[in-house]
């Protein structure tokens, strides 16, 4: 009988001792904690979620590797004879025009000279430069989005804070317009 009392007041003050410390502990982090709104209400999900990444900012500036998405998104199962031609070209800027995203500013970079007859695509700007490429390393930014299948492209302009976009990825979201 003395054995289970000695028991069960160990059990009491071990008890106590621990709520003292988890009391201590969370006043002393409330006191601590900077004032303002709580990290998360329910009107905006929580800022970080173990094992979930949450949707990066859409992109306003899209940069396009006009050959590169002509070659790999449009042309994807098709002939692939002529593909640098201007029906391809502005087939891509067409599609492009359609873009799901209204406020998007888009750039379509061919390589080489542009050709005299070729027009505009309204919203969509077509660029040609010697070296695409090069034009768009120099042109992107963090946060753009850059869309190529070009795997060596894809990674320096990651490292330059960009989003790389597939050319499927990205003529899904181009909206024809019949």
């Amino acid at each position: 009988m003395r054995s289970t009392q000695s028991f069960l007041r160990g059990a009491a003050e071990a008890l106590t001792v621990t709520a003292i410390f988890l009391l201590g502990g969370l006043a002393s982090a409330a006191w601590l904690s900077p004032p303002g709104p709580p990290l998360s209400s329910p009107a905006e999900p929580a800022l970080y979620l173990p094992g979930v990444e949450p949707d990066p900012p859409t992109p306003t500036l899209w940069l396009v590797d006009g050959y590169n998405t002509i070659g790999v998104g449009l042309l994807a199962g098709r002939s692939r004879e002529g593909w640098w031609t201007s029906n391809h070209r502005r087939e891509l800027l067409r599609r492009a025009s359609g873009f799901e995203e209204d406020g998007a500013e888009i750039w379509v970079v061919f390589d080489g000279a542009k050709p005299s007859q070729d027009a505009g695509a309204g919203r969509v700007r077509e660029v040609f430069a010697p070296d695409a490429d090069a034009w768009l390393l120099r042109r992107v930014e963090a946060g753009a989005a850059v869309v190529t299948a070009d795997r060596r492209l894809a990674e320096r302009v990651r490292r330059r804070g960009a989003r790389v976009v597939s050319p499927g990825d990205f003529l899904a979201r181009c909206h024809s317009e019949a």
